[in-house]
């Protein structure tokens, strides 16, 4: 598992984003979190968000664009998986802007939910649960056709190996077909 700001890393350098574009970036991050939930069950980071007043936002990121910018233009640690989905999730978002970016988020109800009560412009370190993340994006995943579509790798493998990953995959599955089971 990769972390919030390696991730932030990769999409700096996909993107070629300029050290002020905070916010883009930020939800960029959240959207790569979100649409892995949604598409694997399990998260592609362990770092939290927080319901600050312009979206989600994950405080470690936020503390490396503040004080370690130069951090984010230094190469990403992400496995080929990790890399795919960040991937997917660049080339639907990527192009549109940070005030795109944020209205959307404004919109979906993780980030509305933990913002309940609060006035528009008020600070708040409230943590944007991550169960109501995957399931949201689960739901768009399954219901709406406008998403990222998950890249995918193709590869041959033999008898034997094809039946060693159906194993594996029915393992690795399990706790997101259950999830989606209870939803």
């Amino acid at each position: 598992m990769t972390n919030a700001v390696d991730v932030a890393a990769f999409i700096t350098g996909a993107l070629k984003l300029p050290l002020y574009d905070t916010k883009k970036l930020q939800k960029l991050v959240y959207f790569s979190q979100a649409w892995a939930l949604a598409w694997t069950g399990k998260p592609l980071f362990a770092d939290d968000f927080e319901a600050w007043p312009d979206g989600p936002v994950a405080p470690a990121v936020y503390r490396v664009q503040k004080y370690e910018a130069a951090r984010l233009h230094e190469p990403s640690n992400l496995s080929a998986d990790e890399a795919d989905i960040v991937t997917s999730v660049v080339d639907f978002y990527g192009q549109l802007s940070y005030t795109d970016l944020v209205d959307l988020t404004h919109e979906h109800s993780p980030w509305l939910d933990a913002r309940a009560g609060r006035a528009a412009d008020a600070p708040s370190h409230v943590k944007v649960p991550r169960d109501a993340i995957r399931t949201f994006y689960t739901r768009q995943a399954i219901m709406s056709a406008d998403g990222p579509v998950r890249r995918g790798r193709v590869s041959q493998v033999s008898d034997v190996d094809a039946h060693r990953l159906g194993r594996r995959a029915s393992s690795d599955w399990a706790e997101g077909l259950a999830l989606l089971a209870d939803a």
